[in-house]
């Protein structure tokens, strides 16, 4: 077979040229630090590379869900906090109100601090986060939970609904409770009262000069209910720590997986460097020697 001196330099420079290609490719490869530069390169891998990314954004998504959560139960905790204060110095004005040796005017000036304690109540029941959301209002996070007519009734606007956020592929932990925890618990007259009331009949009688005995067992019946909200908010945040401690555990398992089908093996990289760069520079030599393999070099 004859061979042209045209093939001879054609078939030289694409073999030079092929090996410049495979040496580029391994430089990029050193300095990105990456095995797989183009799916191309492995499509198989390169698949289960992205499956693997769209697991790990849905666990740094369930992180952020997860923090949020825990300041919105950070928040509810703070006023219900508040709330168990404030009942816990009623009841000890009720105590006092209930004392024999008081007058009228005793009660009417221990009355006058139960209302400024309604007002602490309303205040605390229609707390706002930091978007401007009613805490306490349910699913109707921009209506005003609670309000009064000043006459001793006390209405809550929002609904029974609890917002939640998924925290983990197959978990969701509620961020709130709904304001009827304040109201709907059993009354020590019949029937059922709420916070506001209690506060408000209490006032009331101690204004008339009366005792109002009745208000301990109805404020305890309420900081049973605040307490036991508490302890689930409690039981949340926990629940959270554990959900995150866990999905870091898995992030981390995936971030191997991931590396093992994409990270670059440095050593066998730059030895296979060191070899495309002998073959190139080898193929340089063989193509000077060979462009003097003229015919004309011969006819001289």
């Amino acid at each position: 077979m004859r061979i042209s001196t045209s093939q001879i330099f054609q078939q030289s420079v694409d073999a030079m040229l092929a090996k410049q290609r495979e040496l580029a490719k391994t430089e990029l490869q050193v300095a990105n630090g990456k095995r797989i530069l183009n799916p191309s390169d492995d499509p198989s891998a390169s698949v289960r590379i992205l499956d693997l990314k769209e697991t790990q954004d849905r666990l740094t998504q369930f992180q952020r869900n997860a923090d949020a959560a825990t300041a919105k139960l950070a928040q509810e905790e703070t006023a219900l906090d508040g709330i168990e204060s404030l009942l816990q110095r009623v009841r000890e004005l009720a105590v006092q109100g209930a004392n024999g040796t008081l007058g009228a005017t005793d009660r009417q000036s221990i009355a006058a601090e139960v209302r400024e304690h309604i007002a602490g109540y309303l205040q605390i029941a229609n707390t706002q986060d930091a978007n401007g959301e009613y805490i306490f209002a349910g699913f109707k996070t921009l209506t005003e939970p609670f309000s009064h007519d000043g006459v001793g009734n006390f209405t809550y606007n929002g609904d029974n609904g609890q917002r939640k956020l998924q925290i983990g592929e197959t978990r969701e932990v509620a961020i709130g409770d709904p304001g009827e925890i304040f109201e709907g618990f059993a009354a020590s007259a019949g029937g059922t009262t709420n916070i506001g009331e209690v506060f408000y009949n209490l006032a009331t009688t101690l204004e008339a000069g009366n005792p109002y005995p009745e208000a301990l067992t109805d404020i305890d019946t309420a900081l049973e209910q605040v307490f036991n909200t508490r302890a689930k908010v409690g039981a949340r945040m926990n629940a959270i720590d554990e959900q995150k401690a866990s999905n870091d555990a898995f992030d981390l398992a995936v971030t191997e997986v991931r590396s093992s089908l994409e990270d670059l093996d440095y050593a066998e990289a730059i030895s296979r460097f060191n070899q495309q760069l002998t073959a190139l520079q080898a193929s340089q030599q063989a193509f000077m020697k060979v462009q003097d393999l003229s015919l004309f070099n011969f006819l001289r």
